[in-house]
């Protein structure tokens, strides 16, 4: 059966170390990162071949966790990759997906990988199998709904995810965060959604 691992980008070299001493090599790990991070800063995605891991596949996307429509935020053709990226490695050992935290935008490429993979299994199934690795998760809606569309589920993947009572409060709960974050890190907004930014005031000519 297709392993699939979701972790925060803090945990992925410690992930992989731990399954090749369990003698489970990672065969892949795809990785979400912020726009802009700074390497092996808060956001970034450890790159493997700088940690001796050469040997193992990797694709790093670039978005913002938003679920809104933001500048550089999630978009289908990257969504696209990352899927194909996932199931074309998933048959040949497992798949690590990371971002951040490892809760929302990571969680929801599980479930469009899981759609496919189990296309025979109905939405709630697949949840299920979800939150039995990653009870935490909170999928990010945009991309469910992208994966949703690839998987071919015919929104019934997206609104599954909607209706169920667990995700529902844990994506709430990581809306809320977000918008501490936005408060907290101004400058993160503006770089997001440039055109609702409020520009500085200007100093009056003397």
């Amino acid at each position: 059966m297709t392993e699939i691992i979701i972790c925060r980008a803090n945990e992925v070299l410690k992930r992989v170390e731990a399954q090749a001493l369990a003698g489970e090599p990672v065969a892949a790990v795809l990785s979400i990162e912020h726009p802009g991070a700074a390497l092996d800063k808060n956001g970034s995605a450890p790159r493997l071949p700088a940690h001796g891991h050469k040997d193992i596949a990797q694709k790093i996307l670039v978005f913002w966790d938003s679920e809104q429509v933001v500048k550089d935020g999630p978009d289908l053709a990257q969504v696209k990759e990352g899927l194909e990226f996932i199931l074309e490695h998933a048959h040949t050992g497992p798949v690590i997906i990371h971002c951040h935290a490892g809760k929302a935008r990571s969680t929801a490429m599980a479930l469009g990988a899981f759609a496919v993979l189990h296309s025979e299994k109905p939405e709630n199934e697949l949840i299920d199998m979800l939150l039995a690795i990653r009870p935490q998760a909170a999928p990010n809606i945009l991309v469910v709904e992208m994966v949703d569309q690839l998987a071919g589920r015919g929104g019934r993947l997206l609104q599954a995810v909607l209706d169920h009572p667990v995700l529902s409060a844990q994506r709430a709960q990581a809306e809320s965060n977000r918008r501490d974050m936005m408060r907290e890190r101004p400058e993160w907004f503006a770089r997001m959604s440039p055109e609702k930014a409020v520009p500085p005031e200007t100093p009056p000519k003397p």
